[in-house]
């Protein structure tokens, strides 16, 4: 089962600092240095410190951005810069934002997750992990004893009892809000009524978790975890170490957004009529002249490749003005010939096909070579400036993968290839921390 419990989060007091949005931080590890610095200019005490810090060319297994993060965590936490809260509470969290022009606002709970290993429960991994991410988060981790960013797990609910939970208690006056740096507005409630937390905690305990965001900190977590218990004689399994800080998101929120992540390949030697006749043998494909540039010929291709129907379609470009619609015409092919051991399910995924019998059949870019000659990014438009620019060959726009895929390939017991999908919004990072202490 899916055990959760209510906890004592810290939040930066508001007696402190008088801008919440200046010191939470974009839920991105992986960023520039221009943005790290900006960051840091934002405040002192901005939470890009604690989970991702600069690097500097002094740096000693004694002095580095993981002894850093513990002692300003420590620091912050003296100087109430930092507040545990002193009642055990759930919190609702709610962040509202623009993607693509459309607004949307969506909720979760936050809570602490038991954690489980993935073959003994029901919380459930959806995509591979990088042991060099892992090592990172790992060593954070250590070196602060804390949760300091959210785990997003996705549930399916049938009655919408816990839907219409938040739909109330929106309606009340939120402990906290503020607009973050990245444009997001957000509210925080804490609820503290113990009957509304065992109605939480019930509800959730019969109840699949799909990790849409954050499975590399999970494995930490459980790494940690099996670390502490092996140095602990007295373990008895309700240490703090033994959960972790999780936003439960309702997979029947309109604002609940999956957005697609595309493909970009840089080839050996690239030729469009090869490939065009390569194609053929399993896709039927149409060339879409469009009178457009930019924007709107990335907007027309996404228009002309969705579908409500169970068909997979791609758009391909390599330059000028008109796409290719790739629609997959043996939905079995892959399944019968190339991954027999895998499920229906897995085979059937957008990006599984363009991996199997595009990139690696007719770009010929095997495992080996992947990461250097395959980018993947949410951003259509930068793919599209790549190709025109010439720095990369051909990219591919993709539909986002849908709720029920998730649950069909985690139910297998298979994990989704890396960077399948990409699920917005997702928490910032600082709006609350899980200091493993009693």
């Amino acid at each position: 089962m899916a055990n959760i419990k209510a906890f004592k989060g810290y939040r930066y007091n508001s007696e402190k600092i008088n801008n919440i949005g200046t010191v939470v931080s974009p839920p991105y590890y992986n960023i520039s240095d221009k943005e790290k610095a900006e960051l840091y200019d934002l405040s002192e005490y901005n939470s890009i410190r604690l989970f991702s810090g600069k690097e500097l060319e002094d740096d000693t297994e004694q002095n580095n951005r993981f002894t850093r993060a513990a002692n300003y965590l420590h620091d912050w936490i003296e100087k109430d810069i930092l507040k545990r809260d002193e009642k055990l509470a759930i919190y609702m969290y709610e962040q509202t934002m623009q993607v693509y022009d459309v607004q949307y606002s969506n909720r979760t709970f936050v809570a602490l997750l038991e954690l489980e290993e993935f073959n003994e429960t029901r919380i459930m991994p959806c995509e591979e992990v990088r042991e060099v991410s892992l090592q990172d988060r790992y060593d954070f981790l250590t070196a602060t004893n804390a949760d300091l960013s959210m785990i997003t797990c996705l549930y399916v609910e049938r009655e919408k009892d816990l839907l219409n939970l938040m739909n109330e208690l929106s309606e009340e006056k939120p402990d906290v809000e503020f607009e973050s740096s990245d444009n997001v507005h957000q509210r925080l409630w804490a609820i503290t009524y113990q009957p509304t937390i065992d109605f939480i905690t019930e509800h959730f305990k019969n109840m699949p978790l799909y990790i849409t965001d954050g499975q590399t900190r999970y494995e930490t977590c459980l790494k940690y975890r099996n670390y502490m218990k092996a140095n602990n004689p007295d373990h008895d399994g309700t240490e703090p170490y033994n959960y972790t800080m999780v936003a439960l998101a309702n997979s029947n929120s309109d604002g609940l957004v999956v957005l697609p992540v595309h493909r970009e390949v840089k080839c050996k030697r690239f030729r469009e009529d090869y490939f065009v006749a390569g194609i053929q043998d399993h896709f039927k494909i149409e060339k879409i002249i469009v009178d457009a540039d930019g924007y709107d010929l990335v907007e027309t291709m996404k228009k002309q490749i969705a579908t409500t129907k169970q068909e997979i379609r791609i758009a391909a470009y390599c330059g000028g003005n008109y796409f290719y619609r790739l629609t997959l015409t043996d939905k079995d092919y892959i399944k019968n010939n190339i991954l027999p051991e895998m499920s229906k399910a897995y085979c059937g995924i957008d990006i599984v096909v363009l991996n199997k019998l595009i990139i690696d059949d007719i770009l010929h870019v095997g495992e080996d070579e992947y990461e250097e000659r395959v980018h993947a990014t949410r951003s259509h438009s930068s793919c599209l400036r790549n190709v025109q620019a010439g720095e990369y060959d051909i990219m591919f726009i993709m539909n986002p993968i849908k709720t029920e895929q998730i649950k069909n390939v985690t139910a297998a017991g298979e994990k989704m290839p890396k960077n399948t999908l990409s699920v917005f919004p997702k928490p910032s990072v600082g709006v609350i921390i899980n200091v493993k202490e009693d």
